[in-house]
């Protein structure tokens, strides 16, 4: 996916999403020539040494996923705060597979590696600087792995201290072997945002977040505008965790990282919720297990209280 940098933008720039941080600057993960990751940067200002937190979004999602756990990472914690959007969606552009990778332009292995990317040009700008990985979905499979290749390098990788996995998707499905042939019609430009946005809905099955409505139809609007993206949306799917899920004792093997993990037992992305979290923790006994009987896919979104306090109560020890 070619040579990478990392460069910020000006406050501005017009973006096709709304922002979450009203004055906050863009930076975008160049991987080609106009082809990008997008990022909102909460404090580009930030002092040396400041805790970032890199967050991004389970897919078929935008950066707005965050908007109400972002804003306290910014204000409570003292963080500065990096929401992504993931490639082929919201403000980062489309990819093409390559030659030069075995995986898919759209995979945990391809958002893992924007990540590292993005943490490479931060930490080579503040080499005191450490970091927090937030990932909802597949995308916290994707932060297991860009800290797991982090720890590979030891001394020269980047100082990542946390890991948020916000009802986290690891491994592959049961579920997964009907649902990849399906999505090949299920994701298509006509029909496709409506199917999502019905399927998205039933990811909360109990906590609606009360701008529910007013944030789904940004989302349908957005996928009905910029048509591919639905279909990236399939190609996400598609996609194998089985890297990921061979990275997770990975995790275990770092005592000295904090690892959260928040799971809805409602959640109906899980073909076993208790099969996965018992899995879970034996891979990686020393995490922290947030459950909630009535939760679904989104606790930061159904919670954001509960979770901005289990962050400060790990990691400031506040």
């Amino acid at each position: 996916m070619g040579n990478r940098s990392s460069a910020p933008a000006e406050a501005e720039c017009k973006v096709a999403i709304p922002r979450v941080f009203p004055s906050s600057a863009d930076y975008r993960v160049e991987v080609a020539r106009q082809t990008y990751v997008f990022f909102e940067d909460s404090r580009p200002d930030a002092p040396a040494g400041t805790t970032i937190a890199i967050c991004l979004p389970g897919i078929g999602d935008t950066r707005r996923q965050f908007r109400l756990l972002a804003p306290l990472l910014h204000d409570r914690l003292g963080f500065r705060v990096l929401l992504g959007d993931l490639r082929g969606f919201g403000d980062s552009t489309s990819f093409e597979d390559d030659t030069e990778h075995t995986y898919s332009a759209y995979s945990p292995e391809s958002v893992a590696s924007d990540v590292t990317s993005l943490m490479e040009k931060l930490g080579a700008a503040d080499p005191t600087c450490s970091f927090m990985l937030l990932g909802n979905s597949l995308s916290a499979g994707s932060m297991v792995l860009a800290a797991a290749a982090a720890a590979k390098m030891a001394e020269t990788g980047p100082n990542i201290t946390a890991v948020a996995l916000l009802g986290p998707i690891l491994r592959d499905s049961p579920m997964d072997v009907w649902f990849r042939p399906l999505s090949h019609l299920l994701f298509r430009p006509l029909y496709g945002a409506s199917i999502w946005a019905s399927y998205y809905k039933t990811l909360y099955p109990g906590k609606i977040p009360s701008d529910f409505e007013a944030e789904l139809e940004i989302l349908r609007t957005h996928l009905k505008t910029q048509k591919g993206n639905i279909m990236n949306v399939g190609r996400f799917v598609r996609a194998s965790k089985a890297h990921v899920e061979s990275s997770i004792r990975d995790l275990g093997k770092q005592p000295a990282l904090h690892v959260l993990a928040f799971f809805g037992k409602k959640d109906p992305d899980y073909a076993n919720i208790d099969a996965e979290m018992e899995w879970f923790t034996a891979a990686v006994p020393h995490a922290r297990l947030f459950t909630d009987d009535e939760g679904g896919h989104y606790p930061h979104l159904e919670n954001p209280e509960r979770v901005i306090t289990a962050i400060a109560e790990s990691f400031l020890g506040k």
